[in-house]
């Protein structure tokens, strides 16, 4: 059976979205690189790479030895390794300035978690409350308290998203080559490994429990329900890191319902709420108004905690998602992770426009908070190129291949 030929246009849609949110969560780094001048720069040579190098390179491995792969792989990680070993502790010595507090408030929670004591009542050594949800001290712990720094999470995570795009350990030239892509050349990525950020990283375990949950959902040996359930849990955990992960836990249940039924939906929906509500109500019972991750809406609003704008635009995007829902109908791993990229990408549209509202100087709005997008736009390449590469050797595919 032949592969169906699309619309050259319609092949390139996915390739420059990921480019668009490659470019966007990048430009506050290429502005401070030089400004607009590097930020157009890097979008043209993001766009002529993601559309004509890609392919290319594809097509290069397709024919090359079987070491090749596998050497590429080990050079992209010992770099991304050498980078993180030499830059992270320059970072927390401040002598590429002030860095960044992210792996530091996840440092200081553990240790507050460790010591019996409230963790989100501490600060950060730049004085900014503890943001991250109740999942993302689960995920940081070990690396905490056996590596000694919550960001060592970033190799590990990232390591993790090679085996998730290729659907398993064998690797594939299409996504291996769009693993070094995001890893090697997208800046915020560099960005976050020098300094020890999580936007991008953080997003890579919730987008292995999506990637679970659908290869759990469908028939076969993997669709028990008990190893749906367990799915579902993790998917609760590792999406329990930031408050907008709780819009991909909708957009799984209902791809997942599309597919294997309401009934599964309702399992994998109701069994990641309560995971959600197990791990963030004992520290809502320390009072609201010293739950410190929802001083995060002052991202977007200007506003700490739950203002009526927060919950305004809660609102407006949960509606506004289920009729996205309603009309996509994601039944496909690549449209799940379309949507979940959508719904990551959101915070550096509200940026965007909170920007242009109040300065209207667009190069100086910081755009980092959507880079959790990153991980699903290149699942969701991956994911159409081994469909296609699937079709090509006559194999049939599945509606959710995970």
């Amino acid at each position: 059976m032949s592969p169906v030929r699309r619309p050259d246009a319609e092949q390139a849609a996915g390739p420059i979205a990921f480019a668009v949110v490659l470019v966007v969560v990048s430009t506050h780094l290429s502005t401070n690189l030089g400004g607009p001048t590097v930020v157009v720069t890097y979008a043209i040579a993001t766009g002529l790479t993601t559309l004509l190098l890609v392919p290319l390179a594809i097509e290069r491995l397709q024919r090359a030895p079987s070491w090749v792969l596998p050497a590429l792989v080990a050079a992209c990680l010992a770099a991304l390794v050498t980078v993180f070993v030499v830059g992270v502790p320059v970072s927390v010595n401040h002598v590429l300035g002030v860095g960044s507090d992210r792996a530091d408030a996840l440092d200081v929670a553990c240790s507050e978690l460790a010591a019996g004591r409230y963790p989100y009542a501490a600060t950060t050594y730049l004085q900014n409350p503890i943001t991250p949800l109740p999942g993302a001290l689960v995920l940081a712990a070990p690396f905490r308290f056996v590596l000694g720094s919550a960001a060592w999470q970033n190799v590990a995570w990232t390591a993790l998203l090679l085996p998730v795009l290729n659907g398993g350990w064998r690797l594939r030239p299409g996504p291996t080559v769009l693993w070094a892509l995001t890893v090697v050349y997208g800046l915020e990525v560099w960005r976050e490994f020098l300094i020890g950020d999580d936007l991008v990283t953080g997003a890579v375990p919730a987008l292995a429990a999506v990637a679970w949950t659908l290869r759990a959902a469908r028939p076969g040996p993997d669709g028990s329900v008990r190893i749906l359930a367990a799915a579902a849990v993790a998917l609760g955990v590792t999406t329990c890191t930031r408050p907008h992960l709780a819009l991909v836990v909708v957009i799984v249940a209902v791809a997942v319902g599309l597919h294997a039924g309401r009934r599964r939906a309702v399992l994998v929906g109701g069994v990641a709420a309560a995971v959600w509500a197990v791990l963030i109500t004992p520290f809502l019972l320390g009072g609201l108004a010293r739950f410190s991750p929802l001083h995060v809406a002052a991202k977007v609003t200007a506003q700490r905690g739950l203002s009526v704008g927060i919950v305004v635009i809660a609102l407006g995007a949960a509606l506004l998602l289920a009729a996205v829902l309603w009309r996509l109908r994601p039944a496909s791993a690549e449209a799940v992770g379309w949507c979940c990229a959508a719904v990551m990408f959101a915070p550096s549209v509200l940026s965007l426009t909170r920007a242009l509202a109040e300065t209207g100087a667009v190069w100086s709005a910081d755009l980092t908070l959507g880079a959790g997008a990153v991980p699903f736009a290149v699942w969701a390449l991956a994911v159409r190129d081994r469909a296609t590469a699937a079709a090509t050797r006559g194999e049939r595919s599945v509606a959710l291949p995970a």
